[in-house]
């Protein structure tokens, strides 16, 4: 999971933001303070350094406190660290990033309901925030943290290779998406094969992607199994098919989004399933010679759910929160109102965070150096996470792709592969 919220883009070309661009005012504390912040080094990164200035000295000038990072470059080491730290009976860490993924109710009770910090200090602007972000952080209608981060997902495509193939227009439909993944799998007159499709098999987020066009999901948000019903299915039959046309790479099920990244690159890949911010990589001159001919795209409906379906991209994000057993509870929540208010946001997008404000996406230095801005705000309104939380969320992750990729690679009839899934996977809803 953690390969779409920490690869964001660097805006080296930007010019730096004035701190005088901090709006937000932050309540002043009577004595000085350390507040410790526990997440991933790229967090520390986002929020204190780049073309968008520190977006944390608002904070520290009106309370007086000072900063103490505790970061880690590995996800699964700084949920480790926290979720201890979480379970006693105290603890020195003040606030802290949670992803998405470990976002489960069990988790969840371990921080502070914010209910009532927002009632008496609200955050600016609350429902600028991406909808599809919020209802993951509560659990019983308390909300138990701010979403500060995120990587939502798009079609990548090389349009150099459209040109080559003689494609003029972009896919309007799902079935025209599907004829321009088999149009593009050719064989160059140098030998080089061009899969028309390429991702990695390891995400369910990947799979909902194409499957979300046809109306296609694992579970429902409120729970429910439907992995099982029509449209999921179809969407593994297209994808095994596409497998035996080649379509998708004889290696499709072990191939990593680093060796996916170098294939778009050199064009052997048309198209891939990536979060925006890649389109930065793609785009390196230096990289290869398609540098500057990526663009993306939201995956098109199926022709008889168009008008009447909404798309929803699959996302994941990092959120701000207070440990239950923190001591510094009002100094933690007014750290979390600085960076996730809306100049905060501004600051740390600039610095290559994942906004997850929609009105973010129309700053004007934001919108010169990324040309997707408008379709990734889109796609951020319309998003939703993979899969619902419960307790068991990560094993159920691990059952649908062993299942998935069983249908796809051929060794099981995508019913039966969907109907073993619901099987195994629906005792551990409890």
């Amino acid at each position: 999971m953690s390969r779409n919220c920490l690869s964001r883009r660097r805006f080296g070309q930007l010019a730096g933001a004035a701190a005088a661009s901090f709006a937000l005012p932050v309540r002043s504390f009577a004595q000085a303070k350390t507040l410790t912040a526990l997440g991933h080094r790229v967090h520390q990164t986002a929020a204190t350094t780049g073309p968008g200035g520190d977006a944390t000295e608002p904070f520290r000038k009106a309370s007086g406190a000072d900063l103490n990072w505790v970061t880690f470059g590995d996800v699964n080491a700084v949920h480790e660290r926290l979720l201890r730290e979480a379970s006693l009976s105290e603890t020195t860490i003040d606030v802290a990033y949670l992803v998405n993924g470990r976002a489960v109710p069990r988790n969840l009770k371990l921080f502070e309901p914010l209910d009532a910090l927002m009632k008496d200090a609200p955050i600016e602007a609350f429902d600028d925030f991406a909808p599809g972000l919020l209802g993951p952080l509560k659990v019983d209608g308390a909300l138990h943290g701010v979403p500060v981060r995120h990587a939502t997902n798009a079609l990548i495509y090389n349009e150099a290779i459209l040109e080559e193939r003689g494609v003029t227009a972009l896919p309007k439909t799902f079935e025209e998406l599907v004829e321009l993944a088999r149009k593009l799998t050719f064989r160059r007159d140098d030998g080089t094969q061009v899969h028309g499709f390429a991702f990695t098999a390891v995400f369910a987020s990947n799979f909902l992607t194409l499957a979300r066009c046809l109306g296609g999901d694992y579970m429902t948000v409120d729970g429910k199994l439907v992995a099982n019903e029509p449209p999921m299915v179809k969407a593994l039959t297209l994808l095994a098919d596409f497998y035996k046309a080649g379509v998708l790479p004889r290696n499709f099920a072990t191939v990593n989004n680093e060796e996916i990244t170098t294939w778009m690159q050199q064009g052997r890949a048309a198209m891939t399933i990536n979060p925006f911010a890649r389109l930065v990589t793609y785009n390196d001159p230096s990289k290869g010679k398609f540098g500057g001919r990526f663009k993306s795209l939201l995956p098109p409906m199926a022709a008889n759910l168009v008008g009447k379906t909404a798309y929803a991209p699959t996302v994941e994000f990092w959120s701000l929160m207070i440990p239950k057993n923190a001591k510094q509870k009002p100094l933690s929540w007014e750290f979390i109102r600085t960076l996730s208010s809306k100049a905060g946001t501004t600051a740390m997008a600039l610095n290559g965070n994942g906004p997850t404000r929609i009105s973010t996406y129309a700053d004007e230095k934001l919108k010169a150096a990324m040309p997707y801005a408008s379709d990734e705000a889109a796609a951020l309104k319309a998003s939703r996470i993979h899969l619902p939380a419960f307790d068991e969320q990560a094993r159920a992750h691990d059952i649908f792709i062993e299942e998935t990729q069983a249908a796809v690679l051929g060794r099981k009839p995508p019913q039966q592969a969907m109907d073993d899934a619901v099987a195994r996977v629906k005792p551990l809803l409890g």
